[in-house]
């Protein structure tokens, strides 16, 4: 009975296995693309939070550290710094939001055509049809009217 089972699965053919390998790669990718859609989207919330409200994110103590101080280590800015560096901390912070956005939105547009057609291949190859190789165009003129 072993005999005949190492048989059976070494008489399979390499095209026998193909759909199940061609099937994985399919859905394999399609999730990479819903990673990357996913992540995109994520990074483009995060950053249009820091775009909208920038001061949410921003502490006393990462602006003030930047300020002059004396020998003894405390600060001696006026008020007049300390509102210029906040002013300065929360335009980094929107800029670097807008930045977000913009990655995110690169990361949607390749997620999105990436999920979507590697899970059309893959439902086409999952109810037995074959990928399909592309076609060349053939020469101008050689179409059929209708």
């Amino acid at each position: 009975m072993v005999r005949g089972m190492a048989s059976r699965s070494s008489g399979e053919s390499a095209a026998a296995r193909r759909p199940w390998v061609v099937l994985f790669y399919f859905y394999i990718a399609a999730l990479i693309g819903l990673a990357f859609l996913i992540a995109g989207t994520t990074t483009a919330l995060f950053g249009a939070k820091d775009l909208a409200f920038p001061e949410l994110g921003i502490q006393s103590y990462s602006y003030d550290s930047g300020l002059h101080r004396d020998a003894q280590g405390n600060i001696t800015a006026t008020d007049a710094d300390r509102a210029a560096a906040r002013r300065t901390a929360i335009e980094d912070r929107r800029r670097d939001g807008a930045d977000s956005v913009v990655n995110g939105v690169i990361l949607m547009i390749v997620g999105l055509p990436t999920l979507v057609w590697h899970l059309r291949r893959a439902r086409r190859v999952g109810a037995g049809e074959a990928p399909a190789p592309p076609v060349p165009p053939g020469p101008p003129g050689d179409g059929v009217r209708t």
